[in-house]
């Protein structure tokens, strides 16, 4: 018996944030507490925002002849209705909006909002100096996110080739690279430390920075080809997004006297990873199959982003790499076809059968994750090929967090 879609989308929302807000009550620090408390509630309203946006910016998209067809659909009847492009726009507006929200009420103590606004909105706030360094960032980031969106509608809008989309990221990650004030050093395994005699922690300097902008790159580009399903884009984005929130809450939840500036590291990466969560899951209401916009490069291009940025603020790359495990394999193993070593159509999707209502790979497959599932697992419906992969998502993540419990204390 098939799941009914609102119950698909609350199952989905459901594993995302259980484990994310059993952590969340789990920290003992209350000013970190409540801060995340307001960041939750700021991200709650871009969820709202999102999906009040979504329909207006696809009623636009779709006057202006921004539309497509879903080619997984040929031989129905809904195989000719256009469907809006670029409907990512509205979840990152709304995630931008939380984000500048979120920067202002950060401004005024934690504790006194949550006074004011139990009090019925009475009294006074107290304003909060914060360090320069945290603002540099934050905008930095801001930046770098909103540089991104604009280069993804532009995308969807010009239709850029292929090969200048994969280095897009580097002039959307330039505010990040310059307004960088953290660590460019990172700690040495204990088995290279020991085979090899490499000290506990390696200065990189520009190398590191080099890095930064390889996993822009990387992040940005892994979304936007493991797509081509309904509600597979949006779909990863928010399991992904979940993921650093858990991994995140789990590390504050333990933080006890520790490093100031790590605690501040994984705030800074909530602060992201909330709110894209929240506007992900907006636009899922319209995107989860059978879907009424597409997301666009705009969407993907912003994801991307947005998590690369959360991973590298928030001093996680490799955790976050584990996370990503089903794009790094979708990417290796569609190299041959993005660089041209083998021909590369430009839908890179399975066959509809409109006989069974099922997708089939094609004769000659795609190197891509979505045809890869359907040739091991057999043919099967669009809703159920984007489902299979987004559980490969979610085990995924959870295999990520087995590495990190079983090497802690043994890798670094």
């Amino acid at each position: 018996m098939a799941v009914p879609r609102p119950m698909q989308l609350a199952l989905l929302t459901a594993l995302g944030l259980a484990g994310p807000a059993y952590f969340l009550f789990q920290i003992e620090d209350q000013k970190t507490f409540r801060s995340i408390l307001i960041s939750a509630a700021v991200s709650l309203a871009g969820f709202f925002v999102a999906r009040w946006l979504v329909p207006l910016v696809a009623q636009k998209t779709l006057s202006r002849g921004i539309c497509g067809k879903d080619l997984n659909k040929q031989g129905t009847p809904g195989a000719d209705t256009p469907i809006p492009e670029s409907a990512g726009l509205a979840p990152a507006c709304a995630f931008l909006l939380c984000i500048i929200c979120f920067e202002l009420l950060h401004y005024y103590d934690a504790d006194s909002i949550v006074a004011f606004v139990t009090s019925g909105f009475r009294g006074k706030l107290r304003l909060e100096a914060l360090p320069d360094a945290w603002l540099v960032d934050y905008n930095a980031a801001l930046a770098t996110i909103c540089f991104m969106v604009f280069l993804g509608f532009a995308d969807d809008v010009l239709d850029i080739r292929w090969r200048v989309k994969l280095i897009l990221p580097l002039f959307a990650s330039l505010p990040l690279l310059v307004a960088y004030s953290g660590g460019t050093g990172v700690a040495v395994p204990k088995p290279l430390q020991a085979a090899i005699g490499l000290p506990s922690f390696l200065e990189l300097g520009p190398l590191y920075k080099a890095y930064m902008v390889a996993l822009t790159i990387f992040c940005t580009n892994s979304i936007n080809i493991l797509a081509g399903v309904n509600g597979l884009e949006a779909g990863q984005t928010f399991i992904v997004a979940c993921a650093l929130l858990l991994h995140n809450l789990i590390e504050l939840s333990g933080f006890a006297g520790g490093v100031p500036a790590l605690r501040d590291a994984h705030l800074f990466s909530v602060y992201l990873v909330l709110p894209l969560a929240a506007t992900t899951m907006g636009l899922l209401a319209f995107n989860w199959y059978p879907s009424r916009v597409f997301v666009g490069d705009t969407f993907t291009y912003f994801a991307g982003m947005t998590i690369a940025v959360a991973g590298i603020l928030g001093h996680q790359s490799e955790t976050l790499l584990l996370f990503l495990i089903p794009q790094v394999f979708n990417f290796v193993y569609s190299t041959p076809q993005l660089f041209g070593l083998v021909p590369c159509p430009r839908h890179r999707l399975p066959v509809f059968d409109p006989k069974t209502g099922l997708l089939r790979p094609k004769d000659k497959p795609d190197w891509n994750l979505v045809n890869l599932t359907l040739q091991l697992f057999g043919n099967c419906s669009e809703n159920a090929l984007c489902v299979r992969i987004l559980a490969l998502q979610v085990a995924c993540c959870a295999f990520g967090f087995g590495v990190r419990w079983a090497l802690q204390g043994i890798y670094k």
